[in-house]
């Protein structure tokens, strides 16, 4: 009897373990406007990226687990950039996360997050993955959330836990 109840033990134990290593909490870098829900303890890096426009404050998060990968992407443009038109910057920035991933759009939702005009974005990535992304244009900050797995025919739920977590803050 107790070989028997050892294993089956042993199993539950093991089958345990993922659901217990993914605890989500919520997640609100100083000063970067928004929070999200993280699957676990994002890691950051912070650079200053030099573009057309000036450098760029660049605020990455991101915490993997397995084959998938949750981030964030805080872009702080600088105060005296004119910004020009919210739709046509977030199409910029779309056509730039296509060409950057070498990825085909398959679908994409205009939206408002906060009153903010914002793009939900499902990607189509090499090697069978998938970028669901949701882009908010916030003054001069792009925000992005962004999770990257396996591709599927619809979005996952951690996908959609994730992305339904993001919110700005004032």
């Amino acid at each position: 009897m107790t070989r028997i109840l050892l294993p089956a033990v042993l199993m539950v134990f093991a089958l345990a373990a993922p659901a217990a290593a993914q605890e989500w909490r919520q997640y609100q870098p100083d000063g970067a406007g928004y929070r999200v829900d993280f699957p676990g303890q994002p890691t950051e890096d912070v650079r200053d990226v030099q573009t057309n426009v000036g450098p760029v404050r660049m605020r990455t998060s991101s915490y993997t687990i397995g084959d998938k990968i949750f981030m964030t992407i805080a872009s702080s443009y600088p105060e005296g950039t004119a910004m020009g038109d919210p739709e046509k910057n977030l199409d910029g920035a779309r056509n730039g996360s296509l060409q950057n991933i070498k990825g085909s759009l398959r679908s994409e939702r205009r939206l408002n997050v906060s009153s903010m005009p914002a793009r939900h974005l499902l990607i189509d990535m090499p090697q069978d993955n998938l970028a669901d992304t949701l882009m908010v244009l916030d003054g001069h900050q792009l925000l992005q959330a962004i999770y990257i797995g396996p591709r599927r025919t619809e979005e996952p739920p951690e996908a959609r836990r994730f992305l339904n977590s993001f919110a700005l803050v004032r």
